[in-house]
């Protein structure tokens, strides 16, 4: 579903064809913003590395005694960096803590992120992976980067927005539940791919199948 489409269906499902763009855009764009913040009711600490659709990537080459590098202009949170050949990735740690490590750390102070040690050889490469921002909303042929089968969510936001305004608290809040509901949908086919596409897999030999 593209933005139009979403529009369509929430002005549709609530049988309602004089809601005006400007406030549908105001919702979907809401919307928007509360998918990417979406917490399984049962891990409410998840941070933002959840959403696979949300994952990115930036790439550096360093330069001899420098360990400052720009953070991509859709930075949103943390996941992982690593510096040339070396596999062991280095863990983001708040920068009071810099000199309790000797390496394999880094931290973010304003647009910037620190590594610590000190590259040393110019022309490493290094991997940012981080969780970006998903871009605004302008046109009617935009289309949420969650996956089509989701996009459902993104109607009941707006047509529990739509009741709030009504001042019809029942319907709003079955609408907010249909959210929910479409949202840990999501949560749960996420899993059960991560889950089938582990590389770590126990088995149990056949003699021992009682």
């Amino acid at each position: 579903m593209t933005r139009g489409d979403i529009k369509t269906g929430i002005k549709d499902q609530v049988d309602d064809q004089t809601i005006s763009d400007s406030l549908l855009n105001e919702w979907i764009q809401s919307a928007d913003d509360r998918v990417q913040i979406w917490r399984p009711p049962q891990d409410q600490d998840q941070s933002f590395d959840y959403w696979d659709f949300l994952k990115d990537q930036k790439t550096y080459q360093t330069q001899s005694g420098n360990n400052k590098f720009t953070l991509p202009d859709n930075y949103r949170a943390f996941i992982e960096l690593k510096i040339g050949d070396d596999t062991l990735p280095y863990l983001l740690k708040d920068f009071r803590d810099r000199e309790d490590f000797a390496d394999h750390i880094c931290w973010i102070l304003g647009k910037y992120f620190y590594a610590k040690e000190t590259p040393s050889i110019d022309g490493q490469t290094v991997t940012m992976t981080f969780v970006h921002l998903s871009d605004q909303f302008s046109t009617d042929n935009d289309e949420p980067e969650i996956e089509t089968p989701y996009h459902q969510a993104y109607v009941a936001f707006g047509k529990s927005r739509y009741y709030n305004q009504q001042g019809d608290s029942e319907l709003e809040n079955q609408n907010l539940a249909e959210f929910e509901r479409v949202m840990t949908a999501k949560w749960r086919d996420q899993e059960l791919a991560r889950m089938a596409s582990a590389g770590e897999t126990a088995s149990i030999q056949k003699q021992f199948i009682v």
